[in-house]
């Protein structure tokens, strides 16, 4: 099975690759092999998605929707929803508008009702309305738009919409690498800046392939980093350890958890072990979407709650 993992950037323009990284491998039994591991543009992300074959499972670093209360704002402003509106409404929706348009909704409401988070936000998260991060708006309203063109393949599913995926089909999961590296009892604060990055890079780097079992990962592999959409490594340059390019790279590495969380999920005795929305029929649920974490605690027995 395809395996993808996405560290997803809505930051700058379109023509800058580097902000965006994806880690392509193939999973194959309980064995994750990660091919290659470089930056990509959004656009030629969402072109090599929009061809991917089944099966696959594809996670993303990024909301795929907004908070209900949010959205229902959006609604009466411009009244684009209808009224048993869901996900895939939001992303056509967003897709008709530009960041600019989305960023004045956001800075109309935020003053009167606050930055709410999602039903399914881990508490680690930040709410997608907020702006001290400079990331976080454009992440989420341009990783709306890639979902809407995304959405009109028949192969694609989206949990919740789509509970359980079927067989031949491509799933596209919202994950946050911070909130799988907790679930693995892992560093998940820290490790991406501020004085101690890279020892923790380092940490997460050595325990990785152990907390991930089931998925049996080899870090100290050799990567190609040269494929389409990404930068070509300099001519004569020998591959590689993927190891090396994660602790020099922290989005390559929030790219690689992105992965691993694909490949747990596309194992049903680990997938079952996800923390899901109790209901997935819940409309709240079914309009803000769900942000899936390793269910770590059932894999290792961790104590406390993740």
């Amino acid at each position: 099975m395809r395996i993808i993992g996405v560290d997803f950037s809505g930051a700058g323009t379109d023509t800058h690759v580097g902000k965006t990284w994806i880690a392509r491998g193939e999973l194959t039994g309980n064995v994750l092999t990660i091919e290659n591991c470089c930056p990509i543009s959004r656009a030629a992300l969402t072109r090599e998605l929009e061809s991917i074959k089944p099966p696959a499972v594809v996670a993303m670093d990024f909301p795929f929707s907004v908070p209900e209360d949010f959205a229902n704002f959006w609604q009466q402003q411009d009244d684009i929803l209808a009224a048993n509106w869901e996900m895939p409404d939001l992303w056509a929706a967003a897709a008709g508008i530009d960041l600019e348009q989305f960023r004045n909704l956001r800075d109309e409401f935020v003053p009167q009702r606050g930055e709410p988070r999602r039903a399914g936000d881990p508490p680690e998260s930040f709410s997608c309305l907020h702006d001290t991060n400079p990331d976080m708006v454009p992440m989420t309203f341009r990783g709306m738009q890639m979902l809407h063109r995304l959405w009109q393949r028949p192969e694609i599913r989206v949990p919740p919409l789509h509970p359980d995926p079927e067989q031949d089909s491509i799933t596209l999961l919202e994950v946050m690498p911070g909130a799988t590296l907790r679930s693995l009892d892992l560093p998940y604060k820290g490790y991406k800046n501020g004085q101690k990055a890279d020892e923790l890079r380092q940490k997460i780097l050595n325990e990785l392939p152990g907390r991930a079992g089931p998925i049996e990962l080899d870090l100290r592999a050799p990567v190609d980093r040269c494929h389409q959409g990404c930068y070509a490594a300099p001519r004569g340059e020998n591959p590689l350890p993927l190891y090396a390019i994660c602790r020099h790279h922290d989005d390559a590495l929030d790219a690689v958890v992105a992965a691993i969380a694909a490949a747990l999920w596309a194992m049903p005795e680990t997938r079952e072990h996800f923390i899901s929305p109790p209901n997935p029929a819940d409309p709240t649920v079914r309009r803000e979407g769900w942000l899936y974490t390793p269910g770590g605690c059932y894999l290792h027995n961790c104590v406390g709650p993740i």
